[in-house]
């Protein structure tokens, strides 16, 4: 999705996926092992609404994200993000002990989703940890994988354009975990939920 599409949702944007992602985006705290003082980065962090829960739990927060109005509303929540491109982060190398991404890798091109995991490598320490959320496959048989699977792509097809292009790709070569093997990071936990359909993953350098 273009920037400027963003922007003209931000008003909006939580009051339509908020009832929808709040659980996951629980699982994210849990999985993340948050602690006081921790310093954790989120790349696409739009509006602040998973920014909130890291806070809470005592992460020292910074975001990222190329939506001028998404941040206006993040900055409402006193939080501490950056306008800034996530292929070319003005931060320095190993910064921070997480890293994360929500549901973003899989709405731009391949080599940029690429990058985006590069520089994310680069700002979290040697120690550090991802934690990584997107759309995966899964081979479970229940009729919860299928609704969620017709549900998501369903959305995707009425967003449209380039997204739903690289939506298409990302699936095609197998979605979130298929993604992340040619990294040959380490898999601390994985937590797949909403039928399968999306993947929770922390990982860290071997």
């Amino acid at each position: 999705m273009a920037v400027s599409e963003y922007d003209s949702m931000a008003s909006y944007y939580d009051r339509i996926l908020e009832p929808i992602l709040w659980k996951m985006r629980r699982k994210i705290i849990k999985i993340s092992q948050v602690k006081t003082g921790m310093k954790v980065l989120e790349i696409a962090c739009g509006t602040g609404t998973q920014a909130v829960r890291f806070k809470k739990a005592g992460a020292e927060y910074t975001g990222v994200d190329l939506s001028p109005a998404m941040l206006a509303v993040a900055d409402k929540r006193n939080l501490k993000c950056l306008n800034a491109d996530g292929t070319e982060l003005p931060l320095e190398n190993n910064s921070f002990d997480l890293s994360t991404i929500t549901l973003a890798l899989h709405e731009v091109d391949p080599e940029i989703s690429k990058q985006l995991v590069f520089e994310m490598l680069r700002v979290t320490k040697s120690d550090g940890y991802l934690v990584i959320v997107d759309y995966t496959k899964s081979n479970k048989k229940s009729i919860y994988r299928k609704i969620g699977n017709r549900s998501i792509h369903y959305i995707e097809k009425l967003v449209g354009g380039s997204h739903y292009r690289n939506y298409k790709k990302f699936m095609k070569f197998g979605g979130l975990i298929a993604f992340l093997k040619p990294f040959e990071l380490e898999i601390i936990e994985e937590k797949l939920i909403f039928g399968g359909n999306i993947g929770i993953i922390k990982l860290r350098s071997k």
